[in-house]
Formats: structure tokens, C-alpha cells, sequence
């Protein structure tokens, strides 16, 4: 049966839906402000870019679908330590991103991958996916809590700013001036009769042998070369030729470096490589 020709489509019943959608949000939303995600070497196979950077930004409101505000599914314990896994879902009018995002000259439509920052309660989330089928009218975005992992962050919002600043240290290098020394990664290595009264103090990310490189974080006071190094924990002592300073950068754990050291003594007793039959007893 053919439409009835008694009845037109009118654009103003859509532009005043549109229009009812955006008042709703600004009345029961949140001011929330948008960062955009800039991928500087984006990996086509697995989606990933640990050189990204989150430069622009600009502020809307959103609506929290979410019943009771966030969700979490609590608190999981993984190999990282424990992991607060929040979630929340969000709502933002389709013409008002547009809008806003064309004074930056960005994507028209939200990306995932992009952070929203909520300055009332301090949350940082990263967008999951964006589900544009559910309204005419509106985006539906899945964020989860975000975790920083080296990304560049510079978004002139000083809450978010201060994220990189907090968690990431530079690292020095010493080169150091004696082959077969060992130094445990996770311990202490200072300057100085004690470690008590040192001069200088840092602890080691990881030692290479094969270069005698120490690569060392959160020092504290100035390293002299006349002065050895020593291992507050494998005792190893050496003196060092060349220092230098990179642009590395360490994302700090919040354990306790104790487990890294025991299992450098743990694995030196593992498999003894000396043994030349192992197996059959003598019998070979």
C-alpha cells in the first residue's frame, strides 16, 4: 500500500526533537571537557600508539546514563598490582559535538581513544566505542577508566597535565669502568661510607652486563665519578667512566621493589648450567 499523501515529513519536527535532546543534556549533564587523541605512529594491526599525545581540548556537557553514576566491577588483582576497573556511559548531542569540535578543526564525531575529564570528581576516562545508531539525535559513548602508559599529554588543563608529571622520571645511564660486576635490579645503589650517610642514592631499573650499563631512576643528590657505586643489597661496588642523561622516560611502579630483588637471587639457583647430565644420573 502506497504512503498516505494527507501527511508530509516535516524538518521542524526533527530540528525540535534535536532541539529537546540538547536542552535535556544541558540540564541534567555534567560539564565535562573532550581531549582529543593525536596518534603520531599508529600500529595498524594492533591499534596501538604509545607516542600519542593529547594536545586539544574543549569543554561540553554530557548526560551520565549510568543509574547510579560510575559502574565498576571492583577491584581485580593482576600481574600490574590491583586494578580498579570504573566504567560510566555517556550521551552528548550530536550537533553540539560538531559544533564544537569544528572551531579545532578535528573529527566531527567522537573517536575512541579520546579522554573525557570530569573536573567535579577528578576522573579521567578513555573512550571505548561510540555507538551513533541508538539516537538520531545523539552519540552513546563507553568509556573506562583511563591508564596512562607513556602518552604525551599537554591539554593546558592543569588536573590532567599533572598526570604525566606525577608518574613518569628520567633516567641517567652509567657506563660502568669494570666488567663482571652485578648489580640486581630493583635495589638500592648509593654513594658514600653507609647508604645512610651517602651522598648520593637511585634506584636501579635494569643492569646490562654485556655493556656495564646501570640505568638508575629517582636519584637523589649529584653522583661524583672519583666515588664508587655500591648495591645496598648484592654488595657489588665499581666505579663508573661515562654518565648520561636521556630522554627516556620510566612510568614508576607503586610496589615495593622487593619482589624484583628476590627474584634476581631466585634465579641464579633455578638450573645449575654446570651440570653436564642431569637426567641420567651418571649413566650417560
Amino acid at each position: 500500500m502506497a504512503r498516505n499523501n494527507y501527511f508530509k515529513v516535516s524538518y521542524r519536527e526533527s530540528d525540535l526533537l534535536d532541539q529537546l535532546v540538547r536542552e535535556q543534556i544541558k540540564i541534567y549533564g555534567f560539564d565535562v571537557h573532550y581531549i582529543f587523541r593525536k596518534f603520531q605512529n599508529l600500529d595498524s594491526l594492533f591499534g596501538e600508539d604509545p607516542t600519542s599525545k593529547f594536545e586539544k581540548s574543549f569543554q561540553i556537557e554530557m548526560f551520565v546514563s549510568n543509574y547510579e553514576f560510575f559502574e565498576t566491577l571492583g577491584r581485580v588483582i593482576d600481574k600490574f598490582g590491583i586494578n580498579l576497573q570504573d566504567s560510566v556511559t555517556l550521551m552528548v548531542s550530536k550537533n553540539r559535538f560538531s559544533e564544537e569540535s569544528a572551531k579545532y578543526g578535528t573529527d566531527l564525531i567522537p573517536q575512541e581513544g579520546d579522554l573525557i575529564y570530569f573536573p567535579e570528581y577528578g576522573g579521567l576516562f578513555e573512550i571505548k566505542f561510540v555507538n551513533a545508531r541508538n539516537s538520531f539525535f545523539s552519540y552513546e559513548l563507553s568509556c573506562e577508566r583511563f591508564r596512562y602508559s607513556a602518552e604525551q599529554i599537554d591539554t593546558q588543563i592543569e588536573e590532567v597535565d599533572v598526570i604525566e608529571s606525577e608518574l613518569i622520571t628520567p633516567i641517567k645511564s652509567y657506563v660502568l669502568a669494570t666488567s663482571g660486576i652485578t648489580f640486581w635490579e630493583g635495589e638500592t645503589v648509593y654513594q658514600g661510607a653507609t647508604l645512610g650517610s651517602s651522598t648520593y642514592s637511585g634506584v636501579i631499573i635494569n643492569f646490562d652486563a654485556p655493556t656495564k650499563t646501570l640505568n638508575v631512576r629517582s636519584e637523589v643528590g649529584t653522583a661524583s665519578s672519583v666515588v664508587p657505586l655500591r648495591g645496598a643489597s648484592s654488595g657489588a661496588v665499581c666505579f663508573y667512566d661515562t654518565t648520561e642523561t636521556t630522554n627516556q622516560n620510566y612510568i614508576e611502579s607503586k610496589g615495593d621493589d622487593t619482589s624484583a630483588m628476590e627474584l634476581e637471587r631466585a634465579k641464579k639457583d633455578l638450573i645449575d648450567f654446570t651440570d653436564k647430565d642431569p637426567f641420567s644420573e651418571g649413566n650417560y
